[in-house]
């Protein structure tokens, strides 16, 4: 296998990819035309008609900037079904005699190691420069993938530029990252916004239905929503109301505006009509920004109506347990230091959190700037915390981009799951923290910086060095303090934290408490939560909303308490599938498609198996060689 002097852990993938491929029994010297049919091809295609709506301009912008450059655009689902593609002529007819055209499966099972199915099996950016192609009929290709997902974090297929491999460009991959990323976030917004219209259409349905008078009021005195209550107690239409000022009824008015805060204040208000007097409540509503309010006013009967839900505070979860009393001491007295912390922690046990306190307590003003390390591609991890110039690489912004380092100037930056960072980028780390100046890529001038660092991992680092997996030098600085975080199951206030993400979701359900029956406590307290904290409140949420909302209950049962399965469930799960995959495929003698459709899954799935399982790989060649 062809090694190019591509990123170590490209190569990696690649050397994975071409073993994948011998396993899935792919001939490098034939091509492969499965295609679909012109309905399978629109079904397919329908899967992404709200990605197309969203992403139709970033796209055809991409293309722009390949135009004549004998490269193309090509959108995968996946399956690995080429659904869409963009490209010159004379390209597009080089491509179309390797199968690389719209309704061609691309998956590895069936043309081994290329970019697309590499990409779709290892959920990560990949490149596949001329012979790290698996076939030799496509070594003629260079090809760029990165992984699409959807707002809910599932795959959804994979973007993807291919071009002669004579043409191979460094920064390509670069220029797929930040499309497919631009791709994800527009389909995020278009999946916010029309939760955002179901949100108003409810809030708006749950205020007309509050038997409660309600009326709110903007920072003008204008009434913007009212229900029906208040409007009968106006004596008007409820449709007239809206848009007129509160003073029309109610000489307090500008008392109310001036003199409400954040505070329930009672206020005694004689409307102008019948000259009967009431005694209401008002609250403020303000933005983050405390620049626009809103005043809900009820009768005394609604207390505290429509209260502001509070941000989650995860630093109120640590107080009652001696081992993280303890942390909170050594936090409180570390953080007013200048030194490098080093949390760790497993998943889930509250390093974010611990990380906001040393912030908040530091006295620094500069803000708290947040890098997961996992989440940037290695192609791009030193233009994300040292920033680029205009037009540094393809694809780069027109006016450059400010990096987390600059960012965090006189604050913190929180350099979250730093075990993941690459060989490559820790030493280029190391050189900023030890010189205290960055300096952004395409630039020739630095600049110096002030950022407290603040890192935390899940992995035992120190191994990590013995291993040489970790820069030694890079752990002792970042490693000048170290916090370690007891995991959930170690913790001695398990049902105190219970009680407190059971009273959260009362609050927002606005009732006054859950409770867990006896067997539902034993069950929290004998589970080894490998998830910790979040798993903790995660599974609680997911109860108390189907205790109340499916059983009418706020006694939530040990049967709504869904865990994980844990290993020994999964084991057991795949030994009874691995037995279920063999028995199909002997029954149908070899037959695929027949052993697919008698278990009910795709030929692909069904591939998908038969290389995870050896034994059932053996018996299929058994049955091929009678």
């Amino acid at each position: 296998m062809p090694v190019l002097h591509e990123s170590t852990e490209n190569n990696a993938i690649i050397h994975t990819s071409w073993e994948r491929s011998k396993t899935f029994g792919v001939d490098p010297d034939k091509i492969n035309n499965e295609l679909l049919t012109e309905g399978e091809l629109r079904d397919r295609t329908n899967q992404f008609h709200d990605f197309f709506r969203t992403s139709t301009k970033i796209l055809d912008r991409l293309y722009s900037q390949l135009k004549r450059t004998s490269f193309m655009i090509l959108i995968s689902d996946v399956d690995g079904y080429i659904i869409r593609s963009w490209g010159d002529f004379p390209f597009i007819e080089k491509a179309k005699k390797v199968w690389l055209d719209v309704g061609a499966n691309w998956h590895e099972r069936i043309k081994g190691t290329n970019a697309i199915g590499t990409a779709l099996v290892e959920k990560k950016p990949v490149s596949v420069i001329g012979k790290q192609h698996y076939c030799r009929e496509n070594h003629f290709l260079t090809c760029y993938a990165s992984p699409l997902y959807s707002p809910k974090g599932e795959l959804l297929g994979v973007l993807d530029i291919s071009g002669d491999a004579r043409n191979h460009q460094v920064h390509t991959l670069g220029m797929v990252i930040a499309a497919a990323q631009a791709c994800q976030a527009h389909l995020l917004l278009e999946s916010t916004q029309q939760e955002l219209t179901f949100a108003l259409q409810e809030t708006e349905t749950v205020f007309k239905g509050i038997n409660q008078p309600l009326i709110s009021v903007d920072e003008s005195g204008i009434i913007t929503r009212i229900n029906q209550a208040a409007a009968n107690l106006l004596e008007q239409p409820l449709e007239r109301c809206i848009g007129q000022p509160l003073d029309r009824w109610f000489k307090e008015s500008e008392e109310i505006l001036s003199t409400c805060g954040p505070a329930l204040k009672k206020i005694t208000l004689k409307p102008n009509l019948k000259g009967k007097k009431r005694t209401w409540v008002a609250q403020t509503i303000q933005d983050k920004r405390r620049k626009k309010f809103r005043v809900v006013i009820s009768t005394e009967r609604s207390r505290d109506p429509f209260k502001p839900k509070k941000a989650e505070n995860t630093d109120q979860l640590v107080y009652d347990c001696p081992k993280v009393k303890q942390v909170l001491e050594i936090v409180s007295a570390v953080a007013k230091t200048e030194a490098s912390i080093l949390i760790q922690g497993e998943t889930g046990s509250g390093k974010e959190g611990i990380a906001r306190r040393i912030h908040q307590e530091s006295g620094r003003e500069g803000p708290l700037i947040t890098v997961n390390c996992a989440a940037i591609p290695e192609q791009l991890i030193e233009s994300e915390l040292f920033g680029y110039e205009q037009g540094a690489f393809t694809g780069a912004r027109k006016d450059g981009q400010i990096g987390k380092f600059e960012a965090a100037h006189g604050g913190t930056l929180f350099l979250d799951e730093i075990g993941e960072l690459p060989l490559s980028s820790q030493a280029v780390l190391l050189r900023v923290l030890e010189e205290k100046v960055v300096t952004r890529i395409g630039s020739l001038e630095s600049k110096p910086v002030d950022v407290r660092i603040v890192a935390a991992t899940n992995r035992p680092l120190a191994q990590e060095v013995q291993k040489k997996r970790f820069r030694a030098d890079l752990y002792y600085r970042l490693c000048e303090f170290e916090i370690s975080l007891p995991p959930l199951r170690e913790r001695s206030d398990l049902l105190t934290l219970v009680d407190f993400f059971l009273k959260q979701v009362a609050q927002e359900i606005g009732i006054n408490q859950f409770t867990l029956d006896h067997l539902a406590k034993d069950k929290i307290q004998l589970y080894h939560w490998p998830g910790n904290i979040r798993e903790l409140r995660q599974v609680l949420r997911q109860a108390a909303y189907k205790t109340y909302f499916v059983h009418r209950s706020t006694v939530i049962s040990a049967e709504e308490l869904i865990f994980p399965q844990d290993r020994s469930t999964n084991l057991l799960l795949q030994s009874k599938e691995e037995e279920a995959v063999k028995q199909a495929i002997q029954s149908a003698k070899g037959n695929l498609s027949k052993a697919a459709r008698m278990l009910g899954i795709s030929r692909t799935t069904l591939y998908k198996k038969i290389a995870q399982y050896p034994q059932v790989k053996e018996v299929l060649e058994k049955i091929k060689n009678m």
